[in-house]
């Protein structure tokens, strides 16, 4: 699989958007099946690390990215023509992020004193999620370039291989460790095999525009009061002749960072905390076999975002080119009905469901799985309104306003878990979305933002 894989440049949003929720399906469904076959194959302290190193490993590749994916697909979305120049500034910040946060878990599992047969799964986990970060780096700048599709195939190639490599490791041998390595090689091959497809796609671009500038320097040609400045100005031989893009000045992503980046990165990386602490307060207050529960059903209605979640990519180009609340509305009335409808199917169906799934000893956790569900609805719509906010330069209110949703939701966790356990966490869930879409309402309505997204076209790169 290559570049050439690819060939339509623009196709349709219908198709766009059925193909990525194919993907996220293929993509969810391989790490649910995994899930659901090591939470029958793995003991209950297996599993349990199993959820531990996973949800390490995706706050890893959360903080690690600190919002740099989602500014490079707005960015590469107002300017293609600079594709190139801010994949490679930000792939280059990417890369040591994320070597930088392993060295950090090695160190902390070190010290920790845990046995190595708790952190050593942990650690390649992490890094597992580490691998995926720069692969998302690279689905965002797809978006960005509105070619979905290419994400879609990737994200198809890649979970696949995920799912044959781990459910061979867990059928040769229930061990988490092996799992964790055996979903290890699909990430690294997958990140260069996509590197090398965005490296060529910023290229298209570049030549893309090359193209159009060469088209304009032969119409002006063409016209004799202005044939012979034109000739003196680009130098060109009579004829047909390539006009190349003059390089220009160097991008710096630590000048972008310090103005648009940091506080996406703050707002995405407290949105994760307060979307996962709950796991590690769980483990705190309930013990690592409370965290296997919980995890299992949190892992059913994750599953479910996938429709939200494609939609909300397919539309990341024109939420943040709107003018006003209608692309919005388009995106987010479908999608939160959508939610409500499964979230009513899958409280229907929880009482066998989850023993299906899981096993007789997972049926402890339907109740939490029931409370989950009622936050499903408003979890689909802080979708679009945070990325609404953030594609209308919103992204300090947007910080602001998870800052304020953690702070809700720890201490809603920190009276409910002792309390009711794994159902203390699914309602502490629930509160903190409602506070999370009335902060967003609240704020898209104040600020005006629909009045100021006419002054959003300014770049997104700083050129010195």
């Amino acid at each position: 699989m290559d570049e050439r894989s690819f060939p339509n440049a623009k196709l349709p949003d219908a198709f766009l958007i059925a193909y990525k929720a194919f993907a996220d399906l293929a993509g969810k469904g391989s790490l649910f099946a995994i899930t659901v076959v090591a939470a029958r194959r793995l003991s209950a302290q297996s599993f349990g690390i199993f959820a531990l190193g996973s949800t390490l490993g995706w706050m890893v590749a959360v903080v690690t990215d600190f919002g740099i994916q989602l500014h490079l697909a707005r960015a590469v979305a107002r300017q293609p023509e600079e594709a190139a120049r801010l994949l490679g500034g930000w792939l280059r910040v990417r890369l040591w992020t994320a070597a930088g946060a392993m060295v950090l878990v090695a160190i902390g599992l070190l010290v920790s004193g845990w046995s190595a047969a708790f952190s050593t799964p942990i650690a390649v986990l992490a890094l597992v999620y580490a691998c995926s970060g720069l692969i998302e780096l690279l689905h965002h700048f797809y978006r960005g370039l509105s070619r979905s599709d290419v994400e879609s195939s990737v994200t198809v190639w890649q979970r696949t291989a995920t799912l044959g490599c781990g459910l061979l490791a867990l059928a040769w041998r229930p061990d988490v460790t092996l799992l964790g390595v055996a979903m290890l090689l699909p990430a690294v091959v997958t990140l260069i095999v996509s590197l090398r497809i965005a490296v060529r796609l910023g290229g298209r671009e570049r030549s893309a525009e090359a193209f159009a500038l060469r088209s304009d320097s032969v119409g002006h040609r063409v016209r004799p009061r202005f044939s012979g400045a034109a000739h003196r100005f680009s130098g060109a031989a009579p004829g047909l002749r390539e006009v190349a893009r003059p390089e220009g000045p160097r991008y710096v992503p630590w000048q972008a960072f310090r103005r648009d980046v940091w506080p996406i990165g703050a707002g995405i990386v407290l949105s994760a905390l307060y979307f996962r602490v709950d796991v590690f307060l769980v483990q705190l207050w309930s013990g690592t076999e409370s965290v296997a529960l919980y995890n299992a059903v949190f892992r059913l209605v994750d599953a479910l975002r996938l429709f939200p979640a494609a939609v909300v990519a397919v539309a990341l180009p024109s939420l943040c080119r709107a003018s006003d609340l209608r692309p919005l509305a388009r995106v987010a009335l479908p999608i939160t009905g959508f939610a409500i409808a499964a979230a009513a199917a899958a409280w229907s169906a929880a009482g066998w469901l989850i023993p299906l799934v899981y096993g007789a000893r997972y049926e402890a956790a339907v109740p939490a799985f029931r409370i989950l569900l009622l936050s499903f609805p408003l979890l689909s719509l802080n979708l679009a309104l945070t990325h609404q906010l953030v594609g209308w330069n919103g992204q300090r209110a947007y910080a602001a306003v998870c800052a304020l949703a953690l702070v809700v939701n720890v201490a809603l966790n920190a009276r409910l878990i002792p309390a009711w356990s794994i159902g203390g966490a699914a309602w502490a869930t629930l509160g903190t979305e409602v506070f999370l879409t009335a902060g967003c309402a609240w704020t898209l309505r104040a600020r005006g933002y629909a009045h100021e997204a006419r002054d959003v076209q300014h770049g997104d790169g700083v050129m010195v």
